[in-house]
């Protein structure tokens, strides 16, 4: 049986500006900086004051400059959710220092920090008030929306049944559902970083460094969007609404700034509604069951240890284009990880990693992620199944996508590709 559902909107923050409400990062900030130390004392989260006179919270501190913190920039909020990937590991790693206390008070500021955050963003989604009211403007029943935005405007505004209102990262009236963050560490902290069960000070103790290199990866895990995560999910919840993605005809985006949190969303989008499309493809279960990523010897396993160590040592340079601080034993560690055809020492003794080594980092970690994406993707079709009655698939059913064909008696095929229409709100744009 066709679907009824034959144009897809994606709905981005433009679209509720453009309805005139305050959902602009500018905003937040606005918020923020109201509520801020109302919602560290809720939390029971020590404050101090700086000798500007500015409020200072494990924010200002794991956020901005940790040895001289102050009020976060403008830039902090204007790119919010990139903003959250930019910890300076090492340099907040020199603050609290290599001892056991210092990566207890590292990983509790980290984590009151994020608190913080979250229970602000929240609170701001939740203080944004709609009136209900008519719009001017009808949707037909063949349009689905995909709403990257977590209110209701569609419902209240536009009379859009909630069965036909997908919301990607969450919704207002669910705290517990909102989505917000980066889109750079979706795989979890290594951790060898922690244990150390391979690599070891040539004192034979735990290097501290690498520990603290481990809670920075963690939060930086904990804070990303897991957008494929995302994606399974509304492949998932689209199977079950009646969304046939081979009949989509066109795809209309209003309102995103396809910022590069969400690009991600947008790459699958368009890849999905291509002819002759794949499914199996965009999908990492089947990556990893087709191209042996799960097959790894003893010496692969110690090179992939060694590569994504290096690569979370490399985090400030390769996301804040910074110069490392110095590490003498961590640099010592790398050395004898990788050898002298992987590093260099300069005239001042300094130890340099060649360029050849980031290349081998970024394959190495995306594997991992591959790996362990792969395992939830697979949960995830299981879900589908015992939702749909389904007892078994077809052994070429890898993505969810294919197996929504499959549990539907099949989709008619496509006979073109998608078309896609944008627009987007800006402060030229006025209300009629």
């Amino acid at each position: 049986m066709n679907s009824k559902y034959k144009k897809i909107f994606l709905i981005g923050n433009g679209f509720d500006r453009w309805q005139g409400l305050p959902t602009s990062y500018d905003q937040f900030k606005e918020y923020y900086r109201k509520n801020i130390h109302a919602v560290a004392k809720k939390l029971h989260i020590k404050t101090r004051v700086n000798g500007a006179g500015t409020l200072i919270t494990p924010v200002e501190m794991i956020f901005g400059d940790i040895f001289r913190p102050q009020a976060l920039p403008e830039e902090f909020f204007w790119n919010f959710e990139s903003s959250i990937a930019l910890l300076d590991d090492q340099y907040i790693i020199n603050y609290f220092k290599k001892s056991k206390r210092g990566l207890y008070k590292l990983q509790k500021t980290v984590r009151k920090a994020q608190q913080i955050l979250q229970k602000l963003f929240c609170d701001w989604i939740k203080s944004i008030e709609i009136v209900p009211g008519d719009s001017g403007y009808k949707f037909d029943d063949s349009c689905y929306f995909i709403n990257f935005n977590y209110t209701d405007t569609l419902v209240k505004r536009f009379g859009i049944d909630k069965n036909s209102d997908y919301h990607i990262h969450g919704e207002a009236d669910d705290p517990d559902s909102i989505i917000f963050g980066h889109s750079t560490h979706p795989e979890t902290a290594f951790q060898e970083l922690m244990e150390q069960k391979f690599v070891r000070t040539l004192d034979g103790k735990k290097s501290r460094r690498l520990q603290g290199l481990y809670l920075i990866e963690n939060a930086l895990y904990e804070t990303d969007k897991h957008v494929q995560d995302n994606i399974d999910e509304l492949c998932e919840f689209m199977t079950l609404a009646g969304v046939h993605i081979e009949e989509i005809t066109d795809i209309y985006v209003l309102g995103h700034s396809f910022s590069e949190p969400d690009y991600e969303y947008f790459e699958f989008l368009v890849k999905a509604t291509q002819m002759n499309c794949d499914f199996n493809e965009l999908s990492p279960f089947w990556k990893v069951q087709n191209l042996g990523l799960e097959r790894l010897n003893e010496d692969d396993l110690l090179e992939s240890i060694q590569l994504n160590i290096a690569y979370a040592a490399q985090h400030r340079k390769r996301v804040l284009k910074k110069d490392d601080l110095s590490f003498p034993k961590a640099e010592m560690i790398e050395k004898l990880l990788f050898g002298q055809t992987d590093v260099y020492t300069d005239g001042n003794g300094n130890i340099h990693k060649k360029d050849t080594l980031n290349a081998k980092t970024e394959a190495a970690v995306q594997k991992r992620f591959l790996m362990e994406q792969a395992f939830r993707t697979k949960e995830v079709i299981e879900e589908l199944c015992m939702l749909k009655g389904i007892r078994e698939l077809p052994s070429d059913c890898f993505s969810i996508l294919k197996a929504a064909a499959y549990m539907d008696g099949g989709h008619s095929p496509r006979n073109g590709n998608a078309e896609w229409h944008i627009s987007y709100f800006s402060d030229e744009d006025t209300l009629s």
